[in-house]
């Protein structure tokens, strides 16, 4: 590959694996029939692109149905994948090339975000409520929001990236963060409001947990870092705490980028090796930090740019 990259010292995006359709940002509407292609550095021999679609954020192991996919084998691999019909929000398409060399194979990637933005008017909001903490504070609970449309669809609008955003009417009773997770931190009845598009939606909270002196555990994934291809990377989790001091269970999971092998992804410092890539590509991992008692931190984020 270095002699189709030379090309590159006048135009930098020659050697570049990368994603031409859609753009980066585009907005489409759920059932639309999405073109997808890539353009491939001359010379490379690519004899595979597959192209998965996944919700922005979220991990794989987040969904029990599979993710849409349509694998392209031969040039100029170009495929069709539909938007789902119950789509809305953010989501990301990964495009995965297999190449085939002489010294033999390995895959590129890269990914684009774009959003689904539904024609049919929201006509309402829906809850499953009421949301009950019975086991401890600190326990963390995923709200259910759906929204009802006009085109009689109902969509699932519960993370922020579908543009619902939530206030709790008692932050020492229960704390909510833009990914619709419930935290109960206090002993009490409470309320959470979903606004969504000018609709709202009011949930209602009750916290009587058995455990009331537990404390949750905070997250802090590390600071964001600029890796080589090729090189071992480690994640950090150092400054994530227990208030109790107590040995805390630590879950990494990955959300952004072609899914890498994480060793060791329930330790505090597990680690990768950085794919290899034809220009800067994101990474992006999720932890989220349990105690003994059942007790979970909100998530934190951290990202590696892997770079030639």
């Amino acid at each position: 590959m270095a002699a189709v990259c030379a090309l590159a010292m006048q135009a930098p995006d020659v050697c570049a694996f990368q994603l031409a359709e859609p753009r980066s940002g585009a907005v489409l509407r759920p059932g639309d029939a999405m073109k997808v292609r890539v353009e491939i550095p001359p010379g490379l021999p690519v004899v595979q692109v597959a192209y998965t679609l996944y919700e922005e954020d979220r991990a794989p192991e987040d969904k029990v149905d599979a993710p849409p996919q349509a694998v392209a084998q031969a040039p100029p691999f170009e495929a069709t994948l539909q938007v789902p019909l119950e789509a809305a929000g953010g989501m990301r398409l990964l495009a995965v090339a297999r190449v085939a060399e002489r010294r033999g194979q390995y895959v590129l990637f890269d990914e684009v975000t774009f959003r689904v933005e539904p024609d049919a008017a929201l006509a309402g909001l829906q809850a499953e409520m009421p949301v009950r903490f019975s086991e401890t504070l600190g326990e963390v609970k995923f709200l259910s929001v759906r929204g009802k449309y006009a085109d009689k669809v109902v969509r699932d609008l519960t993370p922020g990236h579908a543009g619902t955003a939530y206030r709790s009417s008692n932050d020492r009773i229960v704390r909510v963060n833009p990914d619709g997770r419930a935290q109960a931190v206090g002993v009490g009845d409470a309320e959470i409001v979903a606004v969504n598009n000018r609709r709202e939606c009011k949930i209602r909270v009750v916290v009587q947990p058995e455990n009331r002196e537990n404390r949750p555990p905070v997250a802090h994934a590390g600071t964001d870092q600029t890796v080589k291809q090729g090189t071992r990377v480690r994640l950090d989790a150092l400054l994530s705490a227990d208030p109790e001091g107590k040995n805390p269970l630590y879950y990494w999971s990955q959300v952004r980028g072609m899914p890498v092998a994480i060793q060791d992804p329930l330790t505090l410092r597990p680690f990768f090796v950085a794919p290899v890539v034809t220009a800067p590509r994101l990474l992006r991992f999720r932890l989220v930090v349990k105690d003994e008692e059942g007790a979970e931190s909100f998530p934190a984020y951290v990202d590696v740019t892997v770079v030639p």
